[in-house]
């Protein structure tokens, strides 16, 4: 599957690499380290590290994202960060540990509120138009 801009051609590895504006829709495996990178030397004032290695860390992202999908991983492990308090035996928050103990809390809530929210916008195009709105439009 290749990811195209809206204004056409690929998306690049540099593009990839910027988080912050490629909509959460585009993002893979690459954009998620950088996000993790960015955030835990922005909040932590620490250089990141993966789980175990970056081949495990990528691969449990990889599966993230095949389950969930972008927007709802992104939109969870921006919960873990908020919730996040480093200790100084964990000084970071890593994918791997987001993943493997932080999510499954937090996704099962944003997928009931994705779904609450397509089905309300479903149900909004669906109401019937009454008589008085008929003839304002007439």
């Amino acid at each position: 599957m290749t990811s195209k801009r809206k204004g056409g051609g690929r998306i690049t590895k540099t593009e990839r690499m910027n988080w912050r504006t490629l909509p959460a829709e585009h993002w893979n495996t690459l954009t998620f380290t950088e996000y993790f990178r960015d955030k835990n030397r922005e909040l932590y004032g620490v250089e990141y590290a993966p789980l175990r290695n970056w081949r495990f860390e990528q691969g449990v992202i990889k599966r993230a994202l095949d389950e969930y999908g972008p927007e709802i991983l992104r939109a969870a492990f921006d919960e873990c960060f908020n919730g996040y308090r480093p200790t100084r035996a964990y000084p970071i928050l890593t994918a791997g540990f987001a993943v493997a103990y932080r999510i499954n809390s937090i996704v099962p809530r944003l997928l009931s509120e994705k779904a609450d929210a397509e089905r309300r916008e479903s149900e909004k195009a669906a109401t019937p138009v009454n008589a008085a709105e008929l003839k304002a439009i007439w």
